[in-house]
């Protein structure tokens, strides 16, 4: 497990000139981080009221423990950052590891530094990334990548959480793409973040906003429609997602067809459903791919992780003939599945669809993506508003996959500005 890690990448790129490694009391934001307010105690799902992290908690939200990564000052962040970024102050970074789904998630949380708490508390926004892998090396929390999707709303007067999902540095294989496991593990992070907040004794408005990109944008999705059911105490005033991944089996049995290093994208989600769905009946890949999934799955991530390292795209070649059984691949893209029926149950159970909405919706795509293509996008839209979903709709000119919103602190995006701007006058309706 590594939720005690502190990756020595944010020690190396953001203390320069930094302060220390706990809170320190002063005046503004730095008091409010060392004053306790009962005002801000929180009961979780079970009904118990926790202010302070519980290595052996197991209710929805709960908060396991707590890594102090650090300060970081406005002055030490500037130099990070390209140069049409526009941020307002530094921020405070926190690891937390907290309980969901019967399971345990890490989450990277940015608390405004050095700035006066806003009079009716800080908002926050949970942030969800894009694929990385399926497990432990694919882990964003204590990393950089985590520090840097937490701080694009840290750094913007917002309180940050950059959400990792069960099994990414926890036990376990990450279930990618399943609805239930990454919707609840977002709202759950939100939870976990009030009991932080209880702990250090920031004030929190109690209202929310969640975003996500692709697998962040499913898992975005996934939280909407979980919201009234699992965690109807949150106040969420906003969802919006750019290029989400709809899990749509029509749309996904076209692309496992053609080759190309978007097939690594299927063999995660076949492995990760394998494993967290039990499936053992009939063979999935062939021989050659057999003998090495564990250990690609186990060890790679969908980016390097050294210069030049390998990738599991790279591991296991973009062919979906060379990865999968014939079999197996004959039932994906035929549909006519066969000893396999249990994968279209899959499909079905993590489709993204029309539900019961409880706040405006914006999504963003790009109309250069190449990974999510905007007919998905398009589709999803029109079946979400045919289901009476209210879905504000954008689709941004030269958009590719990265570069339109969500991402990271470091970065301007196409619509960097708007999309924040978008989620601070939903937070203040």
């Amino acid at each position: 497990m590594r939720a005690a890690v502190v990756s020595s990448v944010i020690v190396t790129s953001l203390v320069t000139g930094c302060g220390s490694s706990r809170p320190r009391a002063g005046t503004g934001a730095d008091a409010a981080l060392t004053t306790p307010d009962a005002a801000v105690t929180t009961t979780d799902a079970g009904g118990v009221t926790q202010t302070a992290p519980s290595p052996t908690c197991a209710s929805a939200g709960c908060l396991r423990a707590v890594t102090v990564v650090g300060d970081y000052d406005l002055a030490t962040l500037r130099p990070l950052l390209e140069p049409a970024v526009q941020v307002d102050n530094g921020y405070s970074l926190y690891t937390l590891e907290y309980f969901t789904s019967a399971r345990t998630a890490l989450a990277t949380v940015a608390i405004p530094y050095r700035v006066d708490t806003p009079a009716g508390g800080w908002h926050v926004v949970a942030n969800n990334h894009g694929t990385s892998g399926v497990e432990d090396p694919c882990v964003i929390a204590g990393t950089i990548s985590g520090a840097g999707l937490a701080g694009t709303f840290g750094a913007r007067g917002l309180i940050g959480v950059a959400v990792d999902y069960p099994g990414l540095g926890t036990p376990g294989v990450h279930p990618y793409l399943v609805a239930d496991i990454e919707g609840h593990a977002t709202l759950d992070a939100l939870r976990a973040t009030r009991v932080l907040a209880a702990h250090l004794g920031v004030r929190l408005s109690g209202r929310n906003a969640v975003v996500g990109l692709s697998q962040g944008g499913h898992a975005t999705l996934a939280a909407a429609a979980r919201h009234r059911s699992h965690a109807p105490e949150l106040d969420i005033r906003a969802f919006a997602a750019t290029a989400p991944a709809t899990v749509w089996e029509e749309d996904w049995r076209v692309g496992v067809a053609i080759d190309g290093p978007h097939v690594a994208y299927h063999a995660m989600m076949v492995y990760a459903w394998a494993e967290h769905y039990g499936f053992q009946l009939e063979p999935l890949w062939t021989t050659q791919t057999a003998t090495i999934i564990d250990e690609v799955m186990a060890q790679s991530c969908g980016y390097p992780l050294t210069a030049g390292g390998p990738t599991i795209a790279s591991r296991l070649g973009s062919s979906a003939a060379g990865i999968f059984s014939p079999a197996f691949l004959t039932a994906y893209t035929s549909g006519s599945w066969g000893a396999y029926a249990r994968f279209h149950d899959f499909f079905t159970a993590n489709r993204i669809g029309p539900y019961t909405q409880t706040a405006p919706l914006k999504l963003y795509q790009g109309d250069a993506d190449t990974t999510v293509l905007r007919q998905s996008t398009d589709a999803l839209v029109a079946a979400l508003r045919a289901g009476g979903n209210s879905v504000d709709y954008e689709v941004v000119p030269g958009g590719t996959h990265t570069n339109v919103a969500f991402g990271f602190v470091a970065y301007q995006e196409l619509r960097t500005t708007e999309s924040i701007a978008w989620l601070r006058a939903r937070l203040a309706e």
